[in-house]
């Protein structure tokens, strides 16, 4: 999960960069870590196991944003990976299916940081994929 290349008040993920296909790496800041821990044990789980997976096994990338609820406002332009993670967990941090039509989102700003993660609902002709996501993107990166 975490890397041995650590930033001071960040910890560094592998993922998938979305212009090469490659490996890069993407933070997450101890605050948002340990505010997140604190909503509950499920939350934490989320995490520490799906965003790691959602940003190393993408069903899709996306770039640019249409709807205004999921950007970062401090640094705006990011990518929305998106997955399908084999389980869930629930508030006590056990695991649990996944949520049916639902894949898992993580959103990176241009300086490479995770700052919002969650489940939503998924479209309709692809379950792989965000509901109405040609609306809410401006591409597709993978």
């Amino acid at each position: 999960m975490a890397s041995d290349s650590e930033t001071p008040g960040r910890v560094s993920l592998s993922a998938i960069d979305p212009q090469t296909g490659k490996d890069t790496e993407v933070l997450i800041s101890h605050r948002r870590m340990h505010t997140v821990a604190r909503r509950s044990l499920g939350h934490a789980k989320e995490c520490g196991l799906l965003v790691p997976y959602t940003l190393q096994q993408p069903t899709a990338i996306f770039e640019g944003l249409r709807k205004d609820e999921d950007e970062d406002r401090r640094i705006p332009g990011w990518y929305c990976y998106c997955a399908k993670p084999a389980c869930s967990f629930d508030e006590n941090g056990e695991e649990q299916p996944p949520y049916p039509n639902e894949v898992f989102l993580v959103f990176v700003n241009r300086d490479k940081v995770a700052y919002n993660w969650r489940w939503a609902r998924a479209d309709k002709n692809d379950d792989r994929l965000p509901e109405n996501y040609e609306e809410r993107f401006e591409r597709r990166a993978l």
